[in-house]
């Protein structure tokens, strides 16, 4: 469980380095099972040590610097990737800008750079795939000769697992691109949401007599599979249920991929917001009706799955 209650985000800057802490370092896109794992161990070296525990990361994931926008599929944004982790148990979350500078230096200057600016770390905390520096050839064993040089323990850490495969932000991808949500929000241990803008729609689900708020996401965000499903749509802070369908609206000709939201108990206008929404349950998959009919009743009857849905504690300190 997350806490309500963040830890202090502080950007980088040397005149704030710390003392003594122990640490975990990662871009943790998700914040899934395996992430809070690591952190629990942080969190209890710490403990142990009556020092602060801290996450270090970047402000933004160093996949942004090297592949086109247009191929991004992450689990988070950077402000919702450092505010989760900001809520995950830690004393205080670094964020260190993440520059081309930065990715060009070789292991042991990138970890001068990202850890020892820091402070004194006395513990480093990672995942036994933790790669680091120009080109990612930095190791395990690379971070381990630089931790004795400065009085430090390293604590690399096999990945986590769930149903006996690694949970990683990789397979969570996969999983939301294959249509399982269940195992999704499993292994992130909250529902996966998105970021979107309420922009023009072709307003046949208005002339069919369930409106809809047509979606379109941030474009580096991953959706899930086509599909309708029961969600939560936050609109100035409050959560509303609504059933929402993904993808291409085959009944209909000439339709392209669309993130299309009814939207319950609601009436007010919404277009232009950008919005949040929460996927909670598959509901179908998308299908092509025989009739308008068909369609009718089979989303009618979505809707009343979707009000039926309870609503998740989680959102309490997820929606913004």
């Amino acid at each position: 469980m997350l806490s309500e209650k963040p830890a202090s985000i502080l950007r980088f800057d040397s005149s704030l380095a710390l003392g003594d802490f122990v640490c975990a370092i990662g871009v943790f896109d998700g914040l899934h099972q395996g992430h809070r794992y690591l952190i629990e161990k942080t969190v209890e070296h710490a403990v142990q040590l009556e020092i602060p525990a801290v996450a270090i990361t970047f402000d933004r994931d160093p996949d942004e610097l090297f592949k086109p926008p247009s191929t991004l599929r992450k689990l988070l944004s950077n402000e919702d990737r450092i505010d989760l982790l900001a809520r995950s148990g830690v004393d205080s979350v670094f964020v260190i800008p993440f520059k081309r500078e930065l990715s060009q230096l070789e292991p042991q200057s990138f970890l001068d750079a990202v850890v020892a600016a820091c402070g004194d770390p006395r513990g480093i905390h990672i995942g036994s795939d933790f790669r680091f520096g120009h080109q990612a050839v930095g190791t395990t064993d690379d971070l381990m000769r630089w931790a004795a040089a400065h009085g430090c323990e390293v604590f690399p850490h096999d990945l986590h697992t769930d149903e006996g495969s690694s949970v990683t932000s990789t397979r969570i991808r996969n999983a939301l691109q294959a249509g399982d949500l269940a195992l999704a929000n499993k292994l992130l241990m909250r529902p996966h949401y998105l970021w979107a803008t309420v922009v023009k729609g072709r307003s046949v689900g208005k002339r069919l007599g369930f409106p809809t708020a047509n979606l379109l996401p941030d474009s580096y965000l991953i959706s899930p599979a086509d599909g309708v499903y029961a969600t939560a749509v936050i609109i100035e802070g409050k959560p509303y249920k609504a059933a929402t369908s993904v993808g291409i609206p085959s009944t209909f000709e000439n339709t392209s991929p669309a993130i299309e939201a009814h939207i319950l108990d609601f009436d007010g206008d919404v277009y232009g917001h950008r919005l949040q929404i929460f996927f909670f349950e598959l509901l179908r998959p998308m299908i092509t009706f025989a009739s308008v009919d068909e369609l009718q009743k089979t989303v009618f009857h979505n809707i009343e799955q979707a009000r039926e849905y309870p609503l998740p504690d989680s959102l309490s300190y997820l929606c913004h």
